[in-house]
């Protein structure tokens, strides 16, 4: 019991570091102990009949949270209900537009610096430009000392493990496990996006997890 306690306090205490620095390039930043509670709090700062829609993410998928949604009383801009790669693609522009787009990070940097790689790029546009507000759920586990460590976890260790969930066959990464630095088509690392500082303050919000969710 008291080495969980001495853990839970240092958890607390490095997210508190964490958010100061978030907080200090203009991004609204939270730490909740449960991805349970996290749910909560980020449709607590959603207002009710406004659109909404997600980005790619474990981290939203495996914890019920887009079923929340559409339960919810939003408007949902949901890609996978579509039925054709067109209608797909346009559901995807229109989330650009959304009141709140809810999405993950693929790592954070000690010092309050978004670190995210993009296949098709929608996520990051969507963090970028474009919804009135965006939120995040982010696990501790995927913050690291520095930008530098972060791209390197991102390319090398986050990649592969996507592209095997994904079944690609072609990129190196989902062939070997490995990064390659690959051109094809199936590139699941066309947008490596660091986001520095929040330019509308407040418009992107993290939401710390003291628990190990997502890639």
């Amino acid at each position: 019991m008291e080495a969980i306690t001495i853990e839970k306090i240092r958890n607390e205490k490095r997210a508190q570091g964490v958010i100061r620095q978030l907080k200090r390039r203009q991004f609204a930043a939270f730490y909740c102990e449960t991805l349970t509670d996290a749910k909560e709090l980020a449709l607590s700062l959603t207002p009710p009949e406004s659109t909404v829609s997600f980005g790619g993410s474990i981290t939203l998928a495996n914890s019920g949270f887009i079923e929340q949604l559409h339960a919810g009383p939003f408007h949902v801009l949901d890609r996978e209900l579509t039925t054709t790669p067109e209608e797909r693609l346009e559901v995807m522009r229109q989330a650009l537009l959304c009141d709140t787009y809810f999405t993950s990070l693929n790592a954070l940097s000690a010092d309050g610096q978004l670190v995210n790689l993009d296949g098709v790029g929608n996520r990051v546009a969507a963090l970028t430009f474009g919804p009135q507000q965006v939120i995040a759920l982010v696990s501790l586990q995927k913050v690291y000392a520095d930008v530098e460590t972060a791209m390197k976890i991102v390319r090398q260790e986050t990649a592969p493990l996507n592209a095997n969930r994904l079944g690609l066959t072609t990129t190196p990464c989902g062939k070997n496990g490995r990064c390659g630095d690959c051109l094809v088509p199936e590139c699941i690392c066309s947008s490596l996006v660091i986001t520095r500082f929040c330019k509308v303050p407040q418009r992107i919000k993290i939401i710390l997890v003291n628990e190990n969710c997502g890639l």
